[in-house]
């Protein structure tokens, strides 16, 4: 069987729409949103948070901690970081 020769064109615009679609934007927070829920899992808590913002070249998300409550959770116990296993 002959093969044939395929071409590949990267379209940097169409990505960069694809990128910072609402789509795209869902999907962040979405998974931020996991993030900080597992880490409040972890910890018993309802202050690690979840945000998502529309940044140069994609949406980028953050979960974060918010008071001093779940800073010593991180700090002490790796809450936050143990969430995004």
């Amino acid at each position: 069987m002959a093969s044939k020769k395929v071409r590949l064109e990267f379209n940097k615009e169409g990505f960069a729409q694809i990128l910072h679609s609402e789509a795209c934007h869902e999907l962040v927070q979405s998974t931020a949103e996991g993030i900080a829920a597992r880490a409040n899992a972890n910890a018993g808590l309802d202050s690690f948070k979840a945000t998502s913002i529309n940044a140069s070249t994609r949406y980028v998300g953050f979960a974060s901690t918010t008071d001093k409550t779940s800073l010593a959770a991180e700090s002490e116990d790796k809450a936050l970081t143990r969430a995004l296993r």
